[in-house]
């Protein structure tokens, strides 16, 4: 899961120091730290601590406008927390902090120093009796050196590897970035393979700026990814292959292939009176306007009758339509998306004659396959 740092949850971390405790000031006098050093040390009794998190240490440390540092905090005795920050006209401000992206309950924080200046890590505890022994390194990260776009063509695989060098996502994981040149209506799949959890970003470029359409953690099965998109317009698009999680690194494969045409029409089932069928939506099956899959369901009901439809998927949100369907063309009597808190739908309704009615099961919306039950029970 990806995540921003909250500026705000530091304020607890800086309480003491806030408050200009003798203490706290004293440690920030006596700790120093620079870009290049690992640091030893153990949280004590006797250390001060916050009412909402436990013992810390200050660090003080000289940076440049513009330098990129990474600080890490270790400690196989207690949960760590670290925080960095600066001191402005006298008042402490907090600019970013990390529970446990250094991996396991490990922290490390990647930032930008936005002018030359004087630094503070608070290197914490998270829990109020925490303590014991603990590393603290801060490095100057890697400059991206690996980051030019790579052009891929559809059905083409090629090889990359996510290293220390490569552009960094906000929430500090690297990533490499691949454009393709695609068509209007051209149906595209990719797939990232790796023993890291993968994550594919697809999108396009607004100027410097890069703008998401689709994403995928692990629709390639395990920690694989795999991402199914409808090309909107002609152009040049943008995909970054990236990671779940900050640091990661190594090998992966990245592969485009080209979808086959979906049907252009729904073949109707029928349902009898209080059976429950199941189905499937996937790439086989026609695409509605907002590219979602759909399957369609006759129903032969008589005039007044009231029904109850229901359906259910552990695998996409659901929608359920009620109407007629005549040369081909489906005219919609009623609707229904989320039955109270669930993602599932439940439709009732009153039928206006007798004859055949179709019933449309898609998912809300995009391209989302799985299975699905679909029931309709007459209502006395």
């Amino acid at each position: 899961m990806r995540r921003m740092q909250c500026v705000a949850a530091a304020a607890a971390a800086w309480a003491l120091l806030a408050a200009g405790t003798a203490q706290a000031q004293r440690q920030a006098a006596q700790r120093q730290i620079r870009p290049g050093q690992t640091i030893n040390a153990t949280l004590t009794e006797s250390d001060p601590r916050t009412t909402e998190r436990g013992r810390f240490h200050v660090y003080t440390f000289a940076a440049r406008s513009g330098q990129t540092l990474v600080a890490t905090m270790r400690s196989k005795d207690f949960d760590t927390y670290l925080t960095v920050g600066r001191v402005v006209s006298g008042i402490t401000d907090a600019m970013k902090t990390d529970d446990d992206r250094g991996g396991g309950t490990d922290s490390r924080i990647r930032f930008v120093v936005p002018q030359d200046g004087n630094y503070l890590l608070v290197a914490q505890s998270l829990s109020e009796d925490g303590k014991g022994a603990y590393t603290l390194q801060l490095e100057n990260a890697p400059a991206p050196a690996t980051a030019t776009p790579r052009a891929i063509r559809v059905g083409q695989t090629m090889n990359g590897d996510l290293a220390a060098t490569d552009a960094v996502e906000d929430d500090d994981s690297y990533y490499d970035t691949y454009t393709i040149t695609a068509h209007k209506g051209q149906r595209l799949q990719i797939d990232m393979t790796s023993e890291f959890d993968a994550f594919l970003n697809f999108g396009k470029m607004d100027g410097t700026e890069f703008t998401s359409i689709r994403t995928d953690d692990d629709g390639g099965g395990g920690t694989n990814s795999r991402l199914r998109i409808t090309i909107p317009d002609d152009g040049e698009y943008v995909i970054h292959a990236n990671s779940v999680g900050p640091g990661v690194t190594g090998p992966y494969t990245l592969a485009v292939t080209e979808r086959e045409a979906p049907a252009t029409t729904a073949t109707p089932r029928a349902i009898e009176p209080n059976a429950e069928v199941t189905g499937s939506l996937d790439e086989t099956d026609p695409q509605g306007e907002d590219d979602s899959y759909f399957d369609y369901w006759t129903y032969q009901g008589h005039q007044g009758e009231r029904i109850r439809i229901s359906l259910s998927s552990e695998a996409f949100d659901t929608y359920l339509t009620l109407g007629t369907l005549q040369n081909g063309q489906f005219t919609e009597i009623d609707s229904n998306d989320d039955a109270g808190e669930s993602t599932n739908s439940v439709l009732e309704a009153t039928l206006p004659s007798t004859g055949t009615f179709v019933i449309r099961v898609k998912a809300l919306s995009g391209e989302n396959e799985g299975a699905y039950t679909l029931k309709v029970e007459p209502q006395r």
